[in-house]
């Protein structure tokens, strides 16, 4: 497994990988995550996803809910397997829909579009949680 890359002053830089089929989403969420220091990896599928779990040590998922042939379920599984929390997003899912995925195993559902502090909380939190 590859060791998380280090700032200049030893702290370690934080992983996500990001599964997202719109490459406009897909780039806005990579550039403002990048400019805070996150190491940004995407994946088009579960292959790609289990590939990036097993390469190095991830904060967290951030997965459209919705992605061709990728199931939430099995992005779950992926995931758990190496104690990665998710966070689901989407537009038009029904709050159930939501409710679900979060019994299931996700930390959060982000209704798109969603506020950039509120995705920023939320993987501070995580990151904390992670470094413990």
């Amino acid at each position: 497994m590859r060791e998380i890359e280090t700032t200049a002053r030893g702290q370690s830089l934080s992983a996500l990988v990001l599964i997202e089929p719109d490459g406009n989403v897909l780039d806005a969420l990579r550039k403002l995550l990048q400019g805070l220091g996150w190491v940004v990896e995407s994946s088009q599928g579960l292959d790609g996803l289990r590939q990036e779990l097993e390469k190095q040590e991830v904060t967290a998922v951030i997965s459209e809910a919705s992605v061709p042939g990728c199931a939430p379920a099995e992005i779950l599984d992926s995931c758990a397997r190496h104690h990665v929390p998710v966070i689901f997003t989407g537009h038009n899912v029904s709050p159930q829909a939501a409710v679900d995925l979060m019994q299931k195993g996700a930390v959060d559902f982000l209704e798109k579009p969603f506020s950039h502090s509120r995705l920023l909380d939320l993987l501070n939190r995580l990151r904390n949680r992670h470094n413990d």
